[in-house]
C-alpha cells in the first residue's frame, strides 16, 4: 500500500544544522530589537531631562517672567530682548553646556558696554537645547531647539512668558539645492526661510566661503537687508571666536533682535564644531608625521659629534683612535 506521507518535510519537522541557524537567527534578532527599543526609550528620557533642565529647572516658565522688565533689551526691550547691535563671544566650556556671551556693541562694531547676557547650548542625546539667560537677574527668557520630521533643519525660537510671536527658522525644501550649492562650494551656500507663526517674512543665507556671515532680508519685491551678522575675529581674548550681529532699522523688519542673535548662534556653533574637528586632524597629523626614524636621529647625534670634534682640533691632527671610532660608528648607525 502507498505511504501517505509527504515526500517534502513541513517546517514544523525540521531537524539537524538548518533548524538550528533559523532558532538562533530568530533569538538574535528579537535581541537586537529588545535592545533598539531600550535605548530608544532610554535617548527619549534622558532627552526630556536635558530639555527640562535647560528650560523649566531654569526658570522659563510664563510665571516667572509676569511683568519681567527685559534689561539689556533695545529698543522696544519687551518685544526685542537683546540689543540691536551685539557681539556674540565664545566662552571657555564648562561641563554642562558650551556658550555665547552678548554683548553690546556700538557703530564702530566694537564692544559698548558689559555683558548682557549669556547663550546656552545644553546638550541631548537626541537634539541640543539652545537657551538665553540674562545677566541682571540670571533669567532664562528665550528658548530655542530643534523640530524633528523636517526636511533638512528646522529650529523653533520661542519666548518663555508664552507672549509674542513663535519663530520657525527652517531649511524645508531649500534642502536640495543647499546641498548642491555647498558641494560644488558656491559662494552663497545655504538659505533659510524664517516665518513669524506660519508667516514667511524673511529669508537667511550664508556664506561659508572666506568671511563667515548670515544675511536676512525681507521677502518683498526689494529684497532688502534687515539684519545681518559676520565672523568679526577669531582672536577675541586670544583665542576665542566674536560675531558681530546688526539689526537694520526698516519698517518692514519685522523680526525681534533676538531672532537674527538665535540663528547666528547656530551658525556659530557650527563653525566651532567644524574647527575643532580640524584642529583634532591636525594634531593627529602632526603626531603621526613627527615620529621619524630611530637611525635618522641616530645619524643626526653622530654628525654632530663630529662637527664638534671638528671645531675643537683640525682634522690634519685628530689623532688616528678619535677619527676611526667616530667613522665606524657612523657607518654602523646607518644601517640599524
Amino acid at each position: 500500500m502507498a505511504s501517505t506521507e509527504p515526500l517534502i518535510a513541513t517546517d514544523a519537522e525540521e531537524s539537524g544544522c538548518r533548524a538550528t541557524i533559523r532558532k538562533y537567527c530568530k533569538k538574535f534578532f528579537e535581541g537586537l530589537l529588545i535592545i533598539f527599543l531600550v535605548v530608544f526609550i532610554l535617548a527619549w528620557i534622558v532627552q526630556a531631562f536635558c530639555y527640562f533642565w535647560a528650560t523649566t529647572w531654569t526658570g522659563c516658565t510664563p510665571n516667572n517672567l509676569k511683568g519681567y522688565a527685559y534689561p539689556g533689551g533695545g529698543g522696544n526691550a519687551s518685544f526685542n530682548v537683546l540689543p540691536k547691535h551685539s557681539l556674540l563671544a565664545e566662552r571657555p566650556p564648562v561641563w554642562y553646556g558650551d556658550s555665547f556671551e552678548v554683548i553690546p556693541s556700538n557703530e564702530a562694531s566694537s564692544v559698548g558696554g558689559a555683558p548682557v547676557g549669556v547663550w546656552w547650548q545644553t546638550w541631548g542625546p537626541i537634539f541640543p537645547t539652545y537657551t538665553y539667560e540674562d545677566n541682571a537677574n540670571s533669567q532664562t527668557t528665550l528658548y530655542m531647539r530643534r523640530k524633528l520630521l523636517r526636511i533638512g533643519q528646522c529650529h523653533v525660537i520661542a519666548r518663555c512668558d508664552g507672549t509674542g510671536p513663535v519663530i520657525t527658522f527652517t531649511e524645508g525644501l531649500n534642502w536640495f539645492s543647499n546641498r548642491l550649492r555647498k558641494f560644488f562650494q558656491m559662494n552663497q551656500a545655504m538659505s533659510y526661510k524664517i516665518y513669524v507663526d506660519d508667516k514667511l517674512v524673511a529669508i537667511a543665507e550664508e556664506t561659508q566661503l572666506g568671511f563667515q556671515s548670515m544675511t536676512f532680508r525681507s521677502v518683498d519685491e526689494g529684497r532688502s537687508a534687515v539684519a545681518s551678522s559676520v565672523l568679526q575675529s577669531r582672536h577675541f581674548h586670544g583665542q576665542y571666536d566674536e560675531w558681530l550681529v546688526d539689526n537694520k532699522d526698516k519698517e518692514e523688519n519685522v523680526l525681534p533682535y533676538y531672532v537674527s542673535s538665535a540663528t547666528t548662534l547656530l551658525f556659530a556653533f557650527y563653525t566651532l564644531h567644524q574647527d575643532r574637528r580640524k584642529v583634532k586632524a591636525e594634531e593627529s597629523s602632526d603626531k603621526h608625521h613627527s615620529d621619524s626614524p630611530k637611525f635618522l636621529a641616530a645619524e643626526v647625534r653622530n654628525v654632530s659629534a663630529v662637527s664638534n670634534l671638528s671645531t675643537a682640533l683640525p682634522v690634519n691632527k685628530l689623532p688616528e683612535e678619535v677619527i676611526i671610532p667616530v667613522l665606524t660608528k657612523n657607518d654602523t648607525d646607518r644601517f640599524i
